[in-house]
């Protein structure tokens, strides 16, 4: 780990502002390192001796403000850590946004992998069934307000659209009025399902990070997202549906489809939009491309038509 002061390259020297800007830490020996792979901000380990503790500290990523509320990503965050299932705010610095979070000492990322893990998957879809039945936020974004958002931000940052962008428009138009037709109910949920964003330790225990894009939405959309970016099966949906319900039903189902359809479009524009403004280096154009790609298949593969009547 690198000591406070001995910064010599930019990056180094913005964490160590940051630092500084943490009262209790000031007079303090108190070393640092990055925490790479993350794709939207500059996280960071800090140690403090004094403490004998480490903490994690999230620097803003350039321009995350265009999509991100900070403010409820806060009370988002304080809310899943109140539910059990999310480290622990310690620090908010108003100037930059900077946070403070506890540090997840014996915890590591998920991967794809570990969701075929019953236990983990079931562990994260009951972390989402108790925020969902306990916890609401002050701010609601559904699905489609996020989708309507991203696209919004896409055109007015001159971001690259796909060609048939009117085609899958149409196609998440058409989940839209199935979904507002049968109705849905609102909770705090997380809207974002990177799978590096889950951690576990070794008894498989499960804390979610990096609640940035929290709102209060349709449950069914978390769900979605998780079984979308962790190619979850037909019986694992099934499963997951069980566990966060209580019981299979074919309208959940439905559900989860056509959300997961809609949330691929609505991330490929995320993607899209971060090619356009982000310094941080990741190939976001491909991964917007992988995205659509994924969308598309998932909207003319027979079961979206039948999704949008069994709903």
């Amino acid at each position: 780990m690198t000591k406070l002061g001995e910064a010599t390259d930019p990056l180094g020297q913005a964490v160590e502002a940051a630092i500084g800007k943490v009262a209790a830490w000031r007079g303090k020996s108190v070393s640092y390192e990055r925490i790479n792979g993350g794709i939207t901000n500059l996280n960071w380990k800090i140690f403090v001796a004094e403490d004998d503790a480490s903490y994690f500290m999230k620097i803003p990523g350039d321009k995350t403000d265009i999509f991100i509320d900070r403010k409820l990503a806060r009370e988002a965050t304080t809310k899943a850590a109140d539910a059990g299932y999310a480290p622990k705010l310690l620090h908010y610095i108003e100037d930059g946004e900077i946070e403070v979070h506890e540090f997840l000492e014996s915890f590591r990322s998920c991967n794809v992998g570990d969701m075929l893990d019953r236990t983990i998957l079931s562990n994260v879809v009951q972390a989402y069934r108790a925020i969902h039945g306990t916890q609401t936020l002050s701010r609601t974004k559904t699905g489609f307000d996020q989708l309507s958002e991203r696209l919004d931000q896409c055109r007015t940052h001159g971001a690259r659209l796909p060609r048939d962008i009117d085609y899958l428009l149409w196609q998440c138009s058409r989940a839209n009025a199935a979904v507002t037709a049968a109705g849905f109910a609102l909770c705090a949920c997380y809207n974002d399902a990177y799978v590096t964003n889950y951690m576990i330790d070794a008894g498989k225990n499960v804390m979610i990070i990096d609640w940035e894009y929290g709102s209060n939405n349709d449950p069914y959309w978390d769900l979605a997202m998780l079984s979308f970016e962790n190619f979850l099966s037909r019986s694992k949906i099934q499963e997951v549906i069980e566990i966060h319900d209580g019981a299979f039903s074919a309208a959940a189902e439905a559900r989860i489809h056509l959300y997961g359809g809609v949330a691929g479009v609505t991330w490929g524009l995320w993607a899209a939009l971060q090619s356009r403004i982000s310094s941080i280096p990741f190939d976001f154009a491909k991964y917007s491309d992988l995205l659509f790609l994924r969308t598309r298949h998932a909207m003319r593969f027979p079961g979206w038509e039948e999704a949008l009547r069994a709903i």
